[in-house]
């Protein structure tokens, strides 16, 4: 089923597109704008008197929610605007303009966190108030943050130094997008085609291995070209870090930045030394696919084979088709769970079509309390991605609704930390009811295949990437690493060495040119925490499986509805995680090894010697 892209958005039908006009609440934009701007003016005129007295301090504190409740719904209404077409020069104005009052405003506010630590002594007994009850847990967190903060005028030195300072992150991202040069590459009847970011894929799942292995060693190439320039800025980055934290007192770059997860030491080493003892698995699946694609294609398998599908499947499905097989999967969630689910396909909450000019790929908004709507964007193409995509941002939009609905405005916002367990859990309860449901043991054998990589991308390699991050900021602080690629890679190589499921891996060039490779490694310390999101939803999944429906109603009221009101670890303890357990580890890779061993049984069947 082809699904139509439309050239202008009026076109869409209805019923495809999301109500923003909701948020307003019978208002305009320029309503809400004005309001907004008033109550930023009433904050400015008690920005030091409100330490005058707990009830003044508190006053001021409902005030900040009431910005923060404007400022969600004005900041959705004009960037989901946008995000149906991205050059709409009205809402782009908009955004400018709400930007520029911003600009002003905050200056005439000041820095709210130095007032905050010159009272200090105040807000530590303040806080013991049951009238802050509810501001309690951000307040701690804040007095706690005091032991590392500079002097007021340094901290304003650097928070102005901030926007005129380079994003390294971007310069990779342009360079890497832009202006390298990835060549040419031929296929098997000779005719050349040019190789870039975004057909690369699409040439590694060609069934030309000419053009799979083109694809493959032109991209690595056209990295090595620039290793050293790369090398560079990755080292500077991590150097400025470092700095950084010898600066603010932190006893290494790492612990400042697991800081505020409250992540320690500890329970990152238990998470590289779990994954890395638990690769056996991943092995057993790497094998076992090398050898169905011997007997499919009667070919030898090499690395740039990978992508290429070992089975074709029709898979066609309509929005609606789509809607009510998600609906299904997640009927085990129960009443309130579906409810929601239901209103979000059926009020609204979802745009799905193609657009010409519309921002591609996919999202559930955040900051969306006293939004009832937790809006999804979607580029629905009719495949069973596309329905994987409609259960994952569900996900999301669950968790928004049960954290905004059972918590206040202050403890609705669930940190990053947290923020992929439950549309990943969807993915998992939308794939086991294909499973369990279908009779096509081709379309199984691809969920399983699927499944099983998704995993290894999520847990086994950013757990890789990051534990080579971990270690290069050590080697940085200790004086044991340089700018070059040389003593980059050969770092990236000894941390391969535990991740690896190739038995005879050489250092070569070819091989660690993933040390300057990643893109996430430009921006910040955080991929592990996309691993642990996979892991906890995997452990959520095998206790479903286990228990039964108790286990969802237990995962909904005590993670899904405790929103961003403790510390992360808290929360998942609540829930029964501990990370610095064994058995946490062993539930999650259990139910994978389980998927591994039926896509072995299965491929065994499909793929007869």
């Amino acid at each position: 089923m082809k699904i139509k892209q439309y050239s202008k958005y009026e076109d869409v039908p209805q019923q495809y597109r999301f109500d923003l006009e909701d948020i307003l609440g019978g208002l305009t934009i320029e309503d809400l704008i004005n309001q907004y701007e008033h109550l930023y003016n009433q904050r400015i005129a008690v920005k030091d008197s409100k330490y005058n007295s707990l009830q003044d301090y508190l006053a001021d504190l409902k005030l900040s929610e009431q910005l923060s409740g404007l400022t969600f719904k004005i900041h959705n209404y004009i960037s989901n605007h946008i995000s149906t077409n991205v050059v709409d020069p009205r809402f782009k104005k908009l955004d400018e303009d709400f930007a520029f009052l911003n600009e002003g405003l905050s200056e005439r506010f000041g820095s709210e966190t130095n007032r905050f630590y010159a009272n200090i002594d105040k807000m530590k007994l303040w806080k013991e108030d049951p009238a802050l009850k509810e501001y309690k847990h951000s307040i701690e967190n804040l007095i706690l943050d005091f032991e590392h903060k500079l002097s007021d005028e340094v901290e304003e030195f650097i928070q102005k130094e901030s926007f005129g300072k380079p994003s390294l992150y971007s310069i990779f991202s342009i360079l890497t997008n832009s202006e390298f040069d990835y060549g040419t590459i031929k296929d098997s009847k000779g005719k050349v085609h040019k190789l870039n970011p975004t057909n690369r894929i699409e040439f590694l799942k060609s069934s030309d291995g000419s053009l799979r292995k083109g694809a493959y060693k032109n991209y690595i190439k056209a990295y090595l070209k620039h290793k050293e320039s790369l090398s560079s800025l990755l080292y500077q980055h991590f150097k400025s870090i470092t700095v950084e934290a010898k600066l603010r007192n932190f006893k290494s770059a790492t612990e400042m930045l697991t800081y505020g997860d409250k992540v320690s030491d500890e329970i990152l080493q238990r998470l590289y030394a779990e994954v890395s003892h638990k690769k056996a698995i991943f092995y057993k699946f790497k094998s076992a696919r090398s050898k169905f694609y011997q007997r499919k294609f009667k070919q030898q398998y090499h690395p740039w084979d990978s992508r290429r599908e070992l089975v074709k499947v029709k898979s066609a499905y309509s929005v609606e088709e789509a809607k009510d097989l998600v609906l299904k999967a997640l009927q085990p969630f129960g009443e309130e769970y579906i409810n929601q689910i239901t209103k979000a396909l059926n009020e609204n909450w979802i745009d799905f079509m193609p657009v010409n000019s519309k921002r591609s790929g996919a999202y559930s908004i955040g900051s969306s309390y006293g939004i009832a709507k937790k809006y999804i964007l979607m580029n629905f193409k009719g495949d069973l991605d596309s329905v994987e995509t409609l259960a994952h941002e569900l996900g999301h939009s669950l968790h928004s609704y049960f954290s905004d609905t059972y918590q206040s405005i202050a403890n609705s916002e669930y940190p990053i930390f947290l923020a992929e367990i439950a549309s990943i859990f969807n993915e998992l309860m939308l794939f086991d009811y294909l499973l369990t449901n279908s009779t096509n043991d081709k379309l199984k054998f691809q969920i399983l295949e699927n499944t099983i990589n998704g995993f290894m991308a999520t847990v086994l390699r950013q757990v890789e990437w990051s534990n080579y991050e971990y270690n290069l900021y050590k080697a940085i602080e200790n004086g044991q690493a340089s700018s070059s690629f040389d003593s980059l890679s050969k770092l990236y190589f000894e941390n391969t060495k535990k991740y690896t499921l190739s038995k005879n891996l050489k250092y070569s060039q070819e091989n660690t040119f993933g040390s300057i490779y990643v893109p996430h490694f430009y921006y910040d310390f955080y991929v592990y925490k996309y691993a642990i999101g996979q892991l906890v939803a995997n452990y959520f999944f095998a206790q479903y499986k286990q228990e039964g429906p108790s286990a969802l109603q237990n995962y909904i009221k005590n993670f899904l509805s405790a929103g961003g009101s403790d510390d992360p670890l808290k929360i998942l303890a609540q829930v029964g995680v501990n990370l610095e357990q064994s058995n946490f580890y062993e539930l999650g890779f259990n139910y994978v090894e389980n998927l591994i061993n039926q896509y072995i049984n299965l491929g065994n069947k499909l793929f007869k010697k």
